[in-house]
């Protein structure tokens, strides 16, 4: 069966400037091409796509994962897993606690989590599956709102005590925009940015857009990354937000949008310096390339 490019990037967890990148840079896959030259991947393609987001999620270089054959990307995926089993164990745990009405012992779990387990790992394999973990529970009415306020409030606790103190010369900056009210997902891009030793300064929630914009030329960023995750904000407002950034930051600075909406914002406006992470795990892959 072949794919569209966004059906291989839906499938495989990836947005469609990493996949592009993977293609040009390194030839991790190379789709055919239809009549009118849009791309088509096969299900091994698709398949190889994945494994590589697994991988570079697991820390190797895309370099380096593009040269393995399809077995051999398995083989180092399937090895780690077996070592994650044990942060998935985690994950149940804290959630078994917060079912049982035990919050004291939910706050253990996750500290002693985040003492023992490398920031990466914690964000990536134990909060990024644990939240949504919760906004399935949320949804499905298995968890009251008392119990999603209490975890959600533990673990951004907890987040804070992980993200680097704020450096002398920060290469990103990271904020929400005044209709986002949710700092969940900027401070764990921070965290995850400071594990790969790229300096970022978390301006934090509701910051208005010539703010922004005065903050990176004031300390001479290279990249903004804004979070766009709730869902219900109208497009319009969404898009006036993106657009001021786009004409206000200075030249060469890239904006990255994250978030559900902010992957919607990104795609209608296709802006060359405009690019977007859906998930954590495709931040992480940005991270290594600035880096």
């Amino acid at each position: 069966m072949k794919h569209s490019i966004s059906a291989a990037a839906r499938i495989a967890g990836l947005s469609l400037d990493v996949i592009r990148s993977w293609e040009r840079r390194y030839k991790l896959v190379e789709p055919t091409r239809d009549a009118s030259g849009v791309r088509l991947y096969s299900d091994e393609e698709v398949a190889r796509l994945a494994l590589a987001r697994e991988a570079t999620r697991l820390g190797h270089p895309i370099r380096r994962v593009a040269r393995l054959s399809d077995e051999e990307l398995e083989k180092l995926v399937e090895r780690k897993s077996s070592q994650g089993a044990g942060n998935s164990d985690v994950v149940a745990r804290l959630m078994r606690a917060m079912h049982a009405n035990q919050p004291a012992a939910v706050s253990q779990i996750l500290r002693s989590a985040a003492l023992l387990t490398p920031a990466h790992e914690f964000v990536l394999e134990i909060l990024a599956p644990a939240l949504r973990e919760i906004g399935r529970e949320w949804e499905n009415r298995e968890l009251a709102i008392w119990q999603e306020h209490f975890l959600s409030n533990q673990m951004l606790a907890v987040t804070a005590t992980l993200e680097p103190a704020v450096p002398g010369e920060a290469r990103i900056l990271l904020a929400t925009p005044p209709f986002e009210r949710h700092g969940f997902g900027i401070a764990l891009a921070a965290v995850l940015a400071g594990a790969h030793g790229v300096a970022a300064c978390n301006l934090g929630v509701a910051v208005p857009a010539d703010e922004l914009i005065a903050a990176a030329r004031r300390l001479n960023v290279t990249a903004v990354v804004v979070g766009m995750t709730q869902e219900s904000v109208p497009e319009k407002e969404a898009l006036h937000y993106a657009r001021a950034l786009n004409r206000g930051l200075p030249r060469g600075v890239e904006l990255v949008l994250g978030g559900k909406t902010g992957t919607r914002i990104a795609h209608l406006l296709r802006r060359g310096r405009i690019r977007s992470v859906a998930t954590l795990e495709e931040f992480d892959v940005l991270c290594r390339r600035w880096r």
